[in-house]
């Protein structure tokens, strides 16, 4: 049987490159940058800014209150599904020619 050669002996992890980080130093010093705003947390702080003693946000929404007791079909709605939740639609879905179904994968 052959010997080893001292090549084969030595341990084969890799050494780092010399532009790694050195231990204790970042790659990303300042951090990671703040997100943009979304247009939901545009709207949201639209909505808590003061309009008189009440945030615009309860303004428009006893505007919307003030619909509904006029009869929009709209606004009581509205009221309804974020009061007491949409209602649960169920669908029942039957395979009439008690045939196999069939399924396609799309990429």
């Amino acid at each position: 049987m052959a010997s080893t050669s001292a090549k084969q002996t030595k341990s084969t992890k890799r050494k780092a490159p010399s532009t790694a980080w050195k231990k204790g130093e970042s790659g990303n010093p300042n951090g990671r940058p703040p997100k943009e705003l979304a247009i939901a947390d545009i709207l949201r702080d639209m909505g808590n800014a003061k309009d008189g003693d009440r945030t615009k946000r309860e303004v428009m929404l006893a505007k919307v209150y003030e619909k509904a007791l006029e009869g929009d079909k709209w606004a009581t709605e509205f009221i309804a599904d974020r009061t007491e939740g949409k209602p649960v639609q169920h669908r029942i879905q039957e395979n009439i020619d008690r045939e196999p179904v069939e399924v396609i994968e799309v990429d």
